[in-house]
C-alpha cells in the first residue's frame, strides 16, 4: 500500500536531515523504497510582470520547505509534527488512485472546508 503526505519544515537543511534518517548508503543514496518530491518554498503571493516581462513586484515565498513523500507502507509516524494538509488541487500529487483517494479522505476529514457542497447556482 502507497500513502501519500505532505509536509513542511523550516528549511531544506531540517526536511533533508528527516529525509536522510530514512536511509542512505554511503554515497548518500537513499536505501528506503518511498519517493520524495522537494517543492521547496513555495509562493505565496505571485509576482507581477509587465508586457516585456520584467519584474514589477517579486513574488513572496514561504518561510518553510516543502516536500511530498509517497510512503511505501504507512507513513513513519515520526514525521507527523511536519504533516500539513492543503486543499487537494494544489501544487503537486502523486501516487495510486488509491493513495490519492485514501488522503483526499483524510484532509476531507480533517478540513471539510477544502470540500464546500455545490450550491444551486454551481450547477448551471
Amino acid at each position: 500500500m502507497k500513502t501519500f503526505r505532505k509536509y513542511s519544515f523550516g528549511s531544506k537543511g531540517a526536511a533533508t536531515t528527516k529525509i536522510n534518517a530514512l536511509g542512505v548508503d554511503e554515497e548518500g543514496n537513499p536505501t528506503h523504497a518511498h519517493a520524495i518530491v522537494h517543492l521547496g518554498h513555495l509562493v505565496e503571493t505571485e509576482g507581477t510582470y509587465d508586457e516585456e516581462g520584467n519584474e514589477l513586484t517579486a513574488p513572496v515565498l514561504s518561510s518553510t520547505y516543502h516536500i511530498d513523500v509517497l510512503w511505501d507502507g504507512e507513513p513513519d509516524p515520526a514525521w507527523d509534527s511536519a504533516m500539513v494538509w492543503c486543499p487537494p488541487m494544489g501544487l503537486h500529487t502523486f501516487g495510486s488512485s488509491s493513495a490519492i483517494r485514501e488522503w483526499t479522505e483524510a484532509c476531507k476529514a480533517l478540513h471539510p472546508e477544502y470540500f464546500p457542497e455545490p450550491t444551486e447556482e454551481d450547477l448551471v
